[in-house]
């Protein structure tokens, strides 16, 4: 794309340098990510689009650390659950030119958006495109769920075949993301990394109170040894393929036992698969809410066991590698070639392979074997961060886009510190709370795309 068209004169605008994201949800991994670069790269001014409606959000964040990202909803924007009906295109179409609006008025030197398939997306895309104006596609697509057929595929290769070649730049969270986008005509030197990734300083630092309320919780000890499924409980993350695997073998390894830790409409399905000769040794703990009380469960833990036949990134992974546990998982989980080596800290298998599943299970837990892999996560874990650091990632795609990021940047201090989140579930007044600092500007039909 040509982007050698300077910004506009807007009135009264700083020459702080500014940057737009456009995503379609925040979620505590997002905030993580986004935090780390508005701490890392401190010349980046924030505005931060968020296209549905944050009424309907899980996530509900604390008013310290959203004014910081500079975060815009619409009131009357769709919700996830009105995907694929007419009032979805229509409102989602919408909210694109309520956003054009904004961006008309701030002349961002950049924006970085989040999908190509969004009807908002897409206007925002064409207006971009139109006026020049930089713009970087950021996306988890992964190489292994690329498996659309006939018109669909001969659509989806105009589509992308056009982004790829009209954006500014192109940021991927893995290796499976930079082939993904090479097999749509991209050349490598225009891929980015920007991984989604949780907050390692988090992981790295247990809290000792909530260590121990889920040791006595769970009645965790250290005889046993533990497998961790986490993850929602629908068709794609295979929880019941674990389960089966799990069950196949538990004969031959009496002491361990097989932890699931999150919930979703299979739940109850889930548990009446467990034969009822292990049922005390297959605990569901549920939906935890605390990032704090997730990461207890990978420090009692031993073994990530993450069999989905559909996971375009999987920060379960990066969460896992980095609280050093050995990781069984599949060949079409976005991050694995990232923090799952096979034969160093991990076991990779075919996904939809319940045999394959269970002999990896044996395989890893062979006294020695574990504690090999348990050590080498950390370390894989290490490596994968400094190779796709997203702060780094993200910087060298600006430049390249024309954004004049100071020389000293990014620093080298990295942030931490988790955001304070809490969910809003079903409860309908926990659903309707609206985050204090988040900007909800009046939405009309619009004219900006």
């Amino acid at each position: 794309m040509d982007a050698s068209k300077p910004p506009i004169d807007v009135p009264g605008r700083d020459s702080q340098l500014r940057i737009a994201f456009i995503v379609n949800n925040l979620t505590p991994y997002r905030i993580q990510s986004f935090m780390r670069v508005r701490h890392e790269l401190p010349s980046l001014r924030f505005a931060t689009y968020v296209t549905w409606n944050m009424k309907r959000n899980l996530w509900v964040y604390d008013a310290q650390t959203l004014p910081n990202l500079g975060v815009v909803s619409f009131p009357n924007a769709v919700a996830e659950s009105q995907i694929g009906t007419p009032d979805y295109y229509v409102g989602d179409w919408r909210t694109g030119g309520e956003i054009i609006k904004h961006l008309k008025a701030d002349r961002p030197d950049a924006v970085i958006i989040s999908g190509y398939g969004y009807p908002s997306m897409a206007r925002v895309i064409r207006w971009c495109t139109r006026e020049k104006l930089p713009w970087l596609m950021w996306g988890d697509s992964n190489v292994h769920s690329d498996t659309v057929r006939g018109f669909r595929r001969f659509v989806k290769n105009r589509v992308v075949g056009w982004v790829v070649r009209h954006c500014s730049g192109l940021l991927a969270c893995g290796d499976n993301g930079v082939r993904y986008f090479q097999n749509y005509g991209a050349k490598r030197e225009n891929i980015h990394y920007f991984p989604v990734e949780p907050d390692y300083d988090l992981i790295d630092h247990p809290v000792p109170d909530v260590e121990q309320e889920i040791a006595s919780k769970f009645n965790f000890t250290p005889q046993r040894r533990r497998l961790l499924v986490c993850s929602r409980l629908v068709p794609v993350k295979a929880v019941d393929q674990a389960i089966d695997a799990f069950a196949s073998v538990a004969y031959k390894i009496p002491d361990l036992d097989l932890v699931i830790v999150g919930d979703g409409p299979l739940r109850e399905s889930l548990k009446a698969r467990v034969p009822s000769t292990l049922a005390s040794r297959v605990i569901f703990a549920g939906f935890f809410d605390k990032q704090e009380k997730v990461n207890a469960f990978y420090h009692q833990c031993d073994v990530l066991l993450h069999p989905a036949v559909w996971e375009p990134w999987g920060v379960v992974l990066l969460e896992a590698a980095a609280a050093g546990l050995a990781i069984i998982t599949t060949t079409v989980v976005g991050a694995q070639p990232e923090v799952a080596i096979d034969g160093r800290n991990a076991r990779i298998v075919r996904p939809n392979d319940r045999n394959a599943l269970a002999q990896a299970i044996v395989d890893i837990t062979q006294p020695g074997r574990l504690d090999a892999f348990k050590a080498a996560s950390k370390a894989v874990s290490a490596e994968f961060r400094v190779r796709c650091d997203l702060v780094r990632g993200l910087a060298t795609a600006l430049r390249r886009a024309g954004v004049a990021i100071p020389p000293g940047e990014p620093l080298p201090t990295p942030w931490s510190g988790a955001p304070t989140q809490s969910p809003a579930g079903s409860s309908p007044a926990a659903a309707a709370a609206s985050p204090p600092a988040i900007q909800t500007p009046p939405q009309s039909a619009g004219s900006g795309g």
